[in-house]
């Protein structure tokens, strides 16, 4: 059986991490799947063999020599046939590594690229040199016809939706008074802007009704997030839930899903939120939500950076109950296609046809 090398940063807290966990999944029958990540936490399920390199956020160069190694051994034991690398890449020196250390005796090298921020480093001939005899695959039409002339080789594949798994999951109970709206994400920058969804939340109708805002995350930015909450007098109807590990049963439960993003890639929690059959709201950013959102139908789109729409929207999507209705019963429907199977023969076609 072939091998596959999935190259991630880790198995949790993340849509690129939790799409290179579900590629994992579809892999498995077909080809014998090692997983390498740079960090342990593997929140997400995923199938294969993982292999973490044990690095930290602070820098020791004793743990680093011994990531090293690990590496080192791991590319003695196996012979991989493919590599796809899920990684964000900012770093010349790291990726010239990785193309001429990790990856030089592999011969199919995939690199996958979820936004246009995270995957491109300067020099732009070192960049060049990395990526030209690779194969792109983008997680959406529009970084498509953003990035077709840059690469030689480049190819659309969607992020997928694993309905067995949701469907397991969205059940669980949990402590939270209905009603409530949810959005979820990292705080670690202010990329998601949950300081827009806090104050168009605060500015809308909704908690004037009792309906509560759960915030699912963590990160560094959390504390400001928490202080603007009780700034805008929303702070005994707005839940900071931390990071969950099944983010589904809070999608499931919500009336619907905000999402307020500086820019995305093909957005995870906006598909699965759908598949629980939520409606969602999110702004226009590139790249993703136009391809997910079908205005009206699924969801609502709003002019990216707009609060005041944005709070519109919200109050919109609370009050007319007619929309509601309709974008709750198309919501799951609405992203049938991404179903895992179906995003699993296009990957595996993918593997057996081309050689880079």
């Amino acid at each position: 059986m072939k091998k596959v090398l999935i190259v991630a940063p880790s198995l949790g807290n993340g849509g690129a991490e939790r799409a290179a966990a579900l590629l994992s999944s579809m892999l498995f029958c077909d080809y014998e799947v090692v997983i390498l990540t740079g960090y342990e936490n593997s929140d997400f399920d995923y199938k294969g063999k993982h292999v973490s390199l044990g690095l930290k956020k602070s820098f020791s160069v004793n743990r680093l020599l011994r990531a090293f190694f690990k590496l080192l051994k791991l590319l003695w034991d196996n012979k991989f046939e493919a590599v796809i690398d899920f990684r964000a890449r900012k770093n010349s020196c790291v990726e010239l590594f990785f193309s001429y250390f990790v990856y030089r005796k592999i011969n199919q090298k995939i690199y996958t690229i979820h936004n246009m921020l995270d995957y491109f480093f300067y020099p732009k001939w070192m960049q060049n040199i990395v990526y030209q005899r690779a194969l792109i695959v983008v997680v959406a039409d529009q970084l498509y016809k953003k990035l077709e002339l840059t690469f030689r080789r480049i190819q659309v594949i969607c992020n997928s939706i694993d309905f067995k798994v949701i469907d397991r999951f969205k059940s669980e109970s949990f402590e939270i008074t209905k009603p409530f709206v949810v959005t979820a994400g990292r705080m670690d920058d202010d990329i998601k802007r949950f300081n827009h969804i806090i104050k168009a939340y605060a500015n809308s109708v909704l908690p004037g009704k009792g309906v509560q805002l759960v915030i699912l995350g963590d990160g560094k930015i959390k504390p400001e997030l928490i202080k603007l909450s009780k700034s805008v007098g929303c702070e005994h109807l707005i839940r900071f839930e931390g990071f969950q590990k099944n983010p589904f049963k809070y999608f499931a439960e919500a009336q619907f899903f905000v999402l307020a993003s500086r820019f995305e890639g093909f957005p995870m929690v906006l598909i699965e939120s759908l598949a629980c059959g939520t409606p969602v709201i999110s702004y226009d950013c590139p790249t993703g939500p136009s391809e997910i959102i079908n205005d009206g139908h699924n969801g609502l789109l709003v002019e990216n950076g707009n609060l005041a729409a944005l709070s519109t929207a919200i109050s919109r999507m609370h009050t007319d109950e007619e929309l509601y209705a309709l974008c709750k019963n198309n919501a799951r429907q609405s992203v049938d296609h991404l179903a895992m199977e179906h995003i699993q023969q296009q990957w595996l076609t993918l593997l057996e046809t081309t050689a880079v």
